[in-house]
């Protein structure tokens, strides 16, 4: 895997390249050195073959603590939702409100500023913001690694025959570091590419916004 922009590369677990990444349970991918910690912009455009398919509604979108805590975003049943396992991680999400539906492509954006202030869109539409007092949503792994689609490891030596991890499709995974204390909101279209096709090989697309003048 490489990267065009001489980033870091995002790395497979076991999914299969076809005008995109399809991705099995527990075979997601994954992002270090980005230089990601408590303040970025992520935006992915994928979709769950399935929304209900796990145990128990959950499937695992996204990972922050190297896949030590089960606190992480989520879709439950189609809503979005920021699961918090350990007292004091925030938890934020409203279960009336299906953003995923089967095998439709969604456009999840998510960024925290340095306040620590959490939020998450779905096609260019809030779902929700929440301040994020105790770090649960900075990158604390090894590298800033960040995990897409893959369930944590507290979980599955729990359970490990009813993992919290969906089956599906991602066309784009873009990781923006800024900075500054700020971070943007929705990006408008969402048509940047972020993880792409190019002579059969998986991109991983990462860029650092400079400070404006």
């Amino acid at each position: 895997m490489r990267t065009p922009t001489g980033g870091p590369s995002l790395v497979s677990y076991g999914g299969t390249l076809s005008n995109g990444y399809h991705f099995g349970v527990n075979e997601g991918l994954s992002l270090s050195g980005t230089g990601a910690f408590d303040v970025y912009s992520i935006d992915i455009h994928f979709y769950f073959d399935n929304v209900s398919a796990s145990f128990n509604g959950y499937q695992r979108i996204l990972d922050f603590q190297n896949r030590t805590s089960d606190s992480g975003l989520y879709s439950l049943n189609g809503t979005l939702v920021l699961f918090a396992s350990e007292p004091g991680d925030p938890s934020a999400g409203d279960e009336t409100r299906f953003f995923f539906t089967n095998g439709t492509m969604a456009d999840l954006l998510v960024t925290r500023d340095a306040s620590g202030l959490f939020s998450a869109y779905v096609n260019g539409n809030l779902a929700f913001s929440v301040m994020d007092t105790d770090g649960s949503t900075r990158f604390s792994g090894p590298g800033n690694i960040m995990y897409f689609f893959m369930d944590d490891f507290v979980s599955l030596t729990n359970y490990p025959n009813l993992p919290e991890a969906g089956t599906g499709f991602i066309d784009r995974i873009q990781v923006t570091t800024f900075p500054t204390a700020t971070v943007p909101g929705p990006i408008a279209g969402a048509g940047l590419p972020g993880l792409i096709l190019a002579s059969g090989g998986l991109l991983g697309w990462w860029r650092r916004r400079q400070k404006s003048a």
